[in-house]
């Protein structure tokens, strides 16, 4: 990895969202933003203006086109003065991605590392995940990522995380986690993360993979007093049913030998009170997304690690395939437990729970369900 210049915070990010990547780097100072890849330039832009005062900057560009030529460079701007004639600006930062590395499972296994509940905890997330062999395909950044979203610095927290991980050098998923919702920056929260059209909730190709990116909003109730009416999570939860009724009648695309569904709240789980909201929406979910025939849900939000079929002990509402959760913080210990997913196309799913200082502090395992082995 090149050295970073002054402007760049972390390493840039590669997310995936539909068939495009989303290119994030949190930065250090004001400044405009553009990438070049395939010998095109793909600009930060608000219809045509140049986005400068911002924590994070994006931007979009084919996937294709980066699966295809494996590298990329990014180049930040400063922003001197923004005036309105004659606006200064100083020399240009350049980072570039030499050996970008699209999704190509090897041995016909998937592999997936999943980070979720860091609660800004960037050094102890960052510690567990590297080095991890063998190396992962695809990065799940799986909500609570920023212990809430109260300033531009913890805006920042996901990419810093992902930026450090993978060095912009292997694709990333993000999924939004409750803690997300909380803040003066939360409403600003599609701009300054990858999302599709502003929306939080997404379809992702990576290669063979496929998958859905979903989003349960808050935990409780909308009129729980410590949200102080400012959220209306249940409204945009039935728009997210509607969408997700959608995808249903599509289904998977040609070529997605790989379905993963990546959600920070394991909905087939009923928590207990004052959590244990949506029962009838989740149940509709869990036989809707049933229907896409995915071979593994990943999730987060409990704090806790396990994996398990469909029946186990925390699915209540008919989960619609073996679901991971691997997501294990104390930041006043300075502990966290992440998890390495491996997932076979037959639907053999295993995990290996990795803690800060890259040890192994579990393992599961799942066989095929019945009537897919090989």
């Amino acid at each position: 990895m090149d050295s970073l210049p002054p402007l760049f915070a972390a390493p840039p990010s590669v997310y995936a969202v539909g068939d495009e990547y989303r290119i994030c780097v949190p930065v250090a100072g004001e400044c405009t933003m553009w990438v070049e890849c395939a010998g095109r330039a793909h600009f930060d832009h608000a219809n045509g203006i140049l986005r400068s005062g911002r924590p994070v900057h994006m931007a979009s560009l084919p996937q294709r086109d980066l699966d295809r030529t494996r590298a990329y460079s990014v180049f930040l701007r400063p922003l001197v003065e923004r005036k309105a004639y004659y606006s200064q600006t100083g020399e240009v930062q350049r980072f570039d991605v030499a050996r970008f590395r699209p999704v190509s499972p090897r041995g016909g296994v998937l592999r997936l590392l999943n980070v979720a509940d860091t609660h800004s905890f960037v050094d102890g997330a960052v510690s567990a995940a590297a080095g991890l062999k063998p190396a992962p395909d695809l990065l799940l950044l799986n909500g609570d990522i920023p212990e809430d979203c109260g300033s531009a610095e913890r805006m920042a927290v996901p990419h810093l995380i992902s930026g450090r991980v993978t060095g912009g050098a292997w694709p990333c998923v993000f999924a939004r986690g409750n803690h997300d919702l909380r803040g003066v920056f939360a409403e600003q929260y599609a701009e300054l993360t990858p999302t599709d059209g502003g929306r939080s909730y997404y379809e992702f190709r990576a290669g063979p993979v496929w998958g859905l990116a979903l989003d349960t909003g808050e935990d409780k109730v909308d009129g729980c007093p410590e949200y102080g009416h400012t959220v209306c999570c249940e409204a945009f939860r039935e728009e997210e049913e509607a969408w997700l009724r959608g995808v249903v009648r599509r289904g998977p695309p040609r070529g997605a030998k790989w379905r993963v569904v990546v959600c920070h709240n394991p909905f087939s789980h009923r928590i207990r009170p004052p959590f244990d909201i949506e029962g009838p929406r989740w149940r509709r979910w869990c036989r809707m997304v049933a229907e896409l025939r995915p071979q593994a849900m990943v999730t987060g939000h409990l704090h806790e690690c396990w994996l398990e079929p469909p029946g186990g002990a925390h699915d209540d509402y008919g989960a619609p395939c073996p679901v991971v959760c691997s997501s294990l913080v104390d930041k006043g210990k300075g502990t966290y437990t992440c998890g390495a997913v491996a997932v076979r196309a037959d639907g053999a799913v295993s995990v290996r729970f990795v803690d800060e200082r890259g040890r192994t502090a579990g393992r599961a395992a799942l066989p095929p369900p019945a009537g897919r082995r090989r």
